[in-house]
């Protein structure tokens, strides 16, 4: 399952960074090019948030189970959770979505942060264009209501852990 969520997230990073490009380019030559680079970057960075977000819950969920039966076994058979901890990012640590900042930080974060800062790039180059030009204040006020409030949403949900506290009240429940 995991593998058709890495698949479709790599087609989306694709798809967006495309489309980035070709608006980034187009508002060189049209101003109004710039209109779309804002939706692109807001549309992708949740839409990409969201596979991180079925990602931290199969990770999740699947070491809950190895935890389980190995603890069942009595011996470490089971081990691909920790596998994953170390070499993509410790699922339990605190995380900029899947970026772990400090010792858990890994190649997984350096992407992770990497296509962050270019969909951000493009959202702050796009609205100071639309700003410094006044082009049209109430769609600036629009894109910046939206941006903060996904901004507040994002942060309450992964930097503060309240998916996975969720699940560790399931798991809590389930546990012997």
């Amino acid at each position: 399952m995991n593998r058709y969520y890495h698949d479709q997230f790599l087609l989306d990073v694709r798809i967006l960074f495309i489309l980035n490009t070709i608006f980034l380019f187009i508002s060189l030559q049209n101003i109004y090019g710039l209109y779309l680079l804002p939706l692109i970057s807001l549309f992708g960075s949740v839409l990409l948030s969201f596979h991180a977000y079925y990602l931290i819950f199969s990770r999740q969920y699947s070491q809950h189970i190895e935890l389980k039966i190995n603890n069942e076994l009595g011996e470490d058979v089971l081990i691909a959770h920790e596998l994953e901890n170390d070499y993509f990012f410790p699922i339990n640590d605190k995380k900029i979505v899947v970026a772990v900042l400090g010792r858990g930080f890994t190649w997984f974060s350096f992407v992770t942060l990497f296509i962050t800062s270019y969909g951000l790039g493009t959202f702050i180059y796009s609205i100071y264009q639309i700003y410094t030009n006044s082009i049209n204040f109430t769609y600036l006020v629009l894109i910046i209501t939206v941006f903060i409030v996904t901004l507040i949403i994002g942060v309450w949900w992964f930097v503060n852990g309240t998916g996975e506290k969720r699940l560790n009240k399931i798991f809590e429940k389930y546990e012997k």
